[in-house]
């Protein structure tokens, strides 16, 4: 059992612990922002094919990245008993399940709907975290990336980056919003 700030760890809830031992996802976010606004940049400069793979590659490689900065921040463990990160690992799947939607979108010449397809995958992908972290925020989150990417799928579609800029610095800006709100909370323990 821990002691913090005159309460016992135990007394917390698992999704408290969680919370506060990622910043709210902000590190994840953080990572996935940046992943994002460098595909877009690529793409920008008319590297099409390469800003795919950098954000289909780059995005297997968002978690160990985040929980390498995570440790680097010396972000505390999760408990043992904590049993959200088996949740967390299956939640993962989504992404790669989903990439075969990406890859239908885009055919025969559409590439202009990769960013799009993949802000909706992206945006489903992060509602159940309104569960793991018990912050609604995500909920929000989900649904501007989803409505971001029904805009650029279906009414801005004359540039190909600029879906992958507006997602980039959404991701940002939650990561902003999570690690304040996370850091706020943990300073009123």
């Amino acid at each position: 059992m821990l002691y913090k700030k005159g309460k016992f760890m135990s007394e917390f809830n698992y999704h408290t612990e969680y919370r506060h031992c990622h910043f709210g996802g902000a590190v994840y976010l953080i990572v996935e922002g940046i992943l994002w606004l460098l595909s877009a940049i690529v793409g920008y400069f008319g590297q099409i094919p390469v800003a795919m793979l950098i954000l289909l590659i780059g995005g297997m490689f968002i978690h160990p990245i985040a929980t390498t900065f995570s440790k680097l921040l010396k972000v505390p463990s999760l408990q043992k008993s904590n049993r959200l990160s088996i949740l967390i690992t299956w939640l993962s799947l989504t992404i790669p399940l989903g990439l075969p939607l990406i890859f239908m979108a885009t055919l025969g010449g559409r590439e202009y709907l990769f960013f799009p397809a993949f802000a909706v995958l992206v945006g489903a992908h992060w509602l159940p975290f309104t569960y793991v972290y018990s912050m609604n925020s995500f909920i929000v989150l989900s649904i501007i990336l989803v409505v971001v990417g029904i805009i650029f799928g279906f009414i801005y579609t004359q540039f190909f980056a600029i879906c992958g800029f507006f997602v980039g610095f959404i991701l940002f800006f939650f990561a902003l919003i999570h690690y304040v709100w996370v850091r706020k909370e943990k300073n009123t323990i």
